[in-house]
């Protein structure tokens, strides 16, 4: 079973307004099942806000309806340094996101719970499809970015849902650098994508979100548009 494409009809994107979901939106739009609403989840994450706005941007550029869901409780239940709650580890409420590993940022079961709710979110708007954004890249550090995943996802919904509701990844079996070469050709609005864990002014380019960006937009079109802050220690 093929899982970079999902069955005809209209889809509905995950949307954070990041590198991945951004391209995948408009791959989507390029070539695959019409996106015609993109969902953004506000979990508590400390660059919800700066997030928010990106996806917003991106959603309207392609003509898509958006809808914000939060989820207040995720924050509270997770320890992950992503969040702004206290979490099962209450120390690192104020923790700063500095260098970080993939066990730090980890948000438990987040892919799973977002995709179950953009499931329900697709099967009452008739949409065939949910488009994530994941990629081979992350999918080393990160299981729930892996094409295992997807199709066990894809079988547990076969279960979940009555209207027949697929998730797809048109990015999953690319790496970052390939996914910005996708997105220079396809013409992504790159001054509203927000890749940074961080919700400052600009994106801080030192987190490792950032730096994962700043390698694979070196020396291609997309370096001058995408706007970092000055680095900083």
């Amino acid at each position: 079973m093929r899982t970079d494409r999902s069955s005809a009809g209209d889809a509905l994107v995950l949307l954070s307004g990041g590198l991945d979901s951004t391209v995948a939106l408009a791959m989507a739009a390029s070539g695959g099942p019409r996106p015609v609403a993109a969902l953004f989840f506000d979990y508590g994450q400390h660059a919800a806000r700066r997030e928010a706005s990106a996806a917003r941007r991106v959603a309207a550029h392609y003509g898509c309806d958006f809808e914000r869901v939060a989820l207040p409780w995720l924050a509270g239940a997770s320890s992950s340094r992503l969040v702004a709650g206290t979490g099962a580890t209450p120390a690192r409420r104020r923790s700063r996101l500095g260098k970080t590993s993939p066990r730090e940022v980890w948000v438990e079961n987040r892919n799973g719970i977002f995709i179950a709710i953009a499931a329900l979110y697709a099967a009452e708007r008739g949409c065939a499809a949910v488009i994530a954004g994941f990629n081979r890249e992350e999918a080393r550090a990160f299981p729930d970015n892996t094409e295992a995943f997807l199709r066990r996802t894809n079988r547990a919904l076969e279960f979940g849902v009555r209207a027949r509701v697929r998730v797809a990844s048109p990015t999953i079996r690319l790496a970052k650098r390939e996914i910005v070469l996708r997105g220079i050709e396809l013409g992504v609005p790159w001054r509203h994508v927000w890749s940074c864990y961080r919700g400052g002014a600009r994106m801080c380019g030192t987190c490792e979100s950032c730096l994962r960006l700043r390698r694979a937009v070196a020396g291609t079109a997309a370096a001058r548009l995408v706007r970092f802050g000055k680095r900083s220690a």
